[in-house]
C-alpha cells in the first residue's frame, strides 16, 4: 500500500511514541528519533531483522534522524535499548 510522501511525513497516517525498552509491534513505515536512541531489535513484515540493512547495529541514532523502510515493507516490531522515537504507522 503506497501513500503520498507528504501525508506520511506530516504524520497523517498516525504515530506512536516509544520511550521504553519493551517490544512495540504493529505496521510502521518508519520513525523519527525524539531523543538519541539505541535500537536493540527491529523486524520487517516477515519477521526478518532490519538491523544491518538500516544501519542500526551497534549505533546510537541521533535526535532528529529519520529512518524508513522501502515501499512495500514495514517494521513489524522494534525494541529500544535507550532513547525515544516516534513510529509512523502505515
Amino acid at each position: 500500500m503506497s501513500i503520498s510522501a507528504s501525508a506520511f511525513s506530516a504524520g497523517y497516517t498516525g504515530c506512536t511514541v516509544v520511550s521504553n525498552t519493551s517490544a512495540t509491534t504493529g505496521q510502521f513505515r518508519g520513525f523519527v528519533v525524539n531523543f538519541d536512541c539505541v535500537v536493540s531489535a527491529c523486524l520487517d513484515k516477515n519477521g526478518a531483522s532490519l538491523m544491518t540493512s538500516l544501519g542500526l547495529t551497534s549505533n546510537t541514532i541521533n535526535q532528529g534522524a529519520f529512518i524508513c523502510v522501502a515501499d512495500g515493507d514495514w517494521i513489524s516490531s522494534i525494541t529500544l535499548a535507550s532513547g525515544s522515537i516516534i513510529l509512523y504507522t502505515i
